[in-house]
């Protein structure tokens, strides 16, 4: 395993984590963020939509890098 295919796999793997934080509840994360700051302002629901939609973008998009850089890997000598 070369070095574009340990980088192409830690891209899937990052992929994975995005994708597992997009599944994340918004109750979860308010009662985790109300008992570490109790004074904080209240999040919105817009906050969270926006949120999931850029984790799922991102995570997409180092899925299509590590299939683009899997096939240049596989193309090296």
């Amino acid at each position: 395993m070369n070095a574009l295919d340990t980088l192409n796999v830690l891209g899937l793997v990052l992929a994975a984590v995005f994708l597992a934080m997009a599944c994340v509840k918004a109750d979860w994360v308010r009662g985790w963020r109300e008992r570490l700051n109790p004074g904080a302002e209240e999040v919105p629901d817009a906050a969270f939509i926006a949120a999931r939609i850029m984790f799922v973008v991102m995570a997409g998009l180092l899925v299509y890098m590590a299939v683009t850089g899997f096939s240049v890997s596989a193309r090296q000598p």
